[in-house]
């Protein structure tokens, strides 16, 4: 079955507060990469054919950003999500197979979760597979709306449009989807903006899938984390970290040694090898390759550098070098 990806990445992020009105919400980085780009990582690895994101406010940065890992299209009038993955039609509503749907500032999805995604899809036979998850504060989260004998999922219902009773409802979507390509395409054309917002939800299409009987299923996550969105620096600040435990940590089970995790900022894109040790306080961004048995000391800054084996890095700032083996280099 064929694999494709659209990337909803048209938003600005007024809520980063930012004084750079044309600056796309999903161009700011972790780590010097940006969030889009660690959402084209988790779904690589997928075998997917065909990868579009759907740019608009700092449409140019974002193009800029993914042009070389992703086709690009344009929302230049922003009405809701659903209107955003329609701007994807002429490049995939021809096709057969499977689209997954999902936004460009979730930063935290792991491949291994969205393979699951598809697996389940494929397993039932459905026609779309949300995910969702369990929250104990389940406030601002659009909710999953299941009938009471079946148990199977009727609707999604925005935050702003919930009744009473809805509101109590602690499953919520987040907001990622996979769907039988060609009948997105042909259901996208018939949603309305009618609700409190105005515009077009993507989540519409549950509730008419279920109306012509078209089979509706949910891969129930238990890691929320990793369905995180970005919508203002504290929680960039959080994704941050949860990205940097990861990379630390893999790094340590593959023998590097890191003297002090909580201040070792690498980022995912570094190479390192075993029995290298990294003192506290080092930052080692871009494209930088380390061999093995190195000595980086405590507060070095190094990016975009390839340093052979068994060396001694003692250097505030060094940027793109190349240092061979059995080298000592302070400064």
């Amino acid at each position: 079955m064929n694999r494709y990806v659209v990337i909803m990445a048209a938003g600005r992020g007024s809520r980063m507060k930012s004084l750079d009105s044309n600056r796309s919400k999903v161009s700011y980085p972790i780590l010097g990469k940006a969030l889009v780009n660690y959402v084209i990582d988790a779904v690589e690895p997928l075998n997917v054919d065909k990868i579009v994101t759907v740019v608009g406010v700092g449409g140019e940065i974002t193009k800029n950003l993914v042009k070389d890992r992703s086709e690009v299209v344009w929302q230049n009038d922003p009405k809701g999500t659903g209107h955003a993955v329609l701007q994807a039609k002429p490049v995939l509503e021809k096709l057969e197979g499977e689209t997954l749907v999902l936004c460009g500032d979730t930063p935290l999805l792991t491949s291994e979760m969205l393979e699951n995604l598809f697996k389940k899809h494929e397993k039932e036979n459905n026609s779309l597979t949300l995910v969702s998850s369990v929250l104990m504060n389940p406030k601002g989260y659009g909710r999953i709306v299941r009938e009471n004998k079946s148990n199977k999922v009727l609707a999604i219902r925005e935050d702003k449009d919930c009744s009473e009773s809805e509101r109590l409802i602690t499953e919520v979507n987040a907001g990622i989807y996979v769907f039988d390509n060609k009948k997105l395409f042909e259901y996208l054309s018939k949603i309305t903006p009618n609700n409190a917002q105005n515009e077009y939800y993507l989540t519409d299409l549950i509730d008419m899938f279920v109306k012509d009987n078209l089979k509706v299923g949910a891969y129930v996550t238990t890691d929320a984390t990793s369905t995180y969105g970005i919508n203002d620096r504290v929680q960039l600040a959080y994704a941050s970290k949860v990205i940097r435990k990861r990379i630390n940590e893999k790094l340590m089970l593959s023998g590097v040694s890191i003297e002090d995790p909580d201040t070792a900022y690498i980022s995912s894109d570094v190479k390192i090898g075993p029995d290298t040790i990294i003192g506290p306080n080092v930052t080692i961004k871009g494209n930088s390759v380390i061999g093995s048995g190195n000595y980086i000391g405590p507060n070095s800054y190094l990016e975009n550098v390839i340093i052979g084996n068994n060396n001694k890095i003692m250097c505030r700032y060094l940027v793109d070098k190349v240092i061979d083996n059995d080298k000592e280099v302070i400064n």
